[in-house]
């Protein structure tokens, strides 16, 4: 039988958009606990590389995705967008891009109109 080991040490980037800033090292329970529960949430809603997805158009987006999508209409940059939602600009324009190619729409204004449609916004 193997034996479940408990992690005890989580290191995490400073500043996930600037990784130049260095890490955080930490031994405080309660954040591993955390980090450990957001992986393995993670790692359960993961699919494995090659297995058939549910297509974008059959699923609707995520309490992110629909703030994000409120943020922009309300006129806000994608960096703007990415400082009010704690994540990096890389991760605002991938999630731009998985709802421009859910909602099939080749441009942005186009992909806000057809959220605004769906009832997004």
């Amino acid at each position: 039988m193997r034996s479940e080991r408990t992690a005890t040490v989580a290191v995490v980037p400073i500043d996930p958009a600037n990784s130049r800033l260095g890490a955080l090292c930490t031994r405080a329970p309660g954040i591993v606990a955390s980090l450990i529960t957001l992986f393995e949430q993670t790692w359960n809603a993961a699919v494995p590389l090659g297995a058939d997805r549910p297509r974008p158009s059959d699923t609707q987006p995520t309490a992110a995705e629909l703030e994000l999508l409120r943020l922009l209409a309300s006129g806000m940059t994608d960096e703007a967008a990415a400082k009010r939602l704690g994540v990096s600009l890389r991760t605002v324009r991938r999630q731009m891009a998985a709802l421009m190619e859910r909602l099939h729409a080749t441009s942005r204004f186009e992909a806000g109109l057809k959220a605004a449609q769906q009832g997004w916004l």
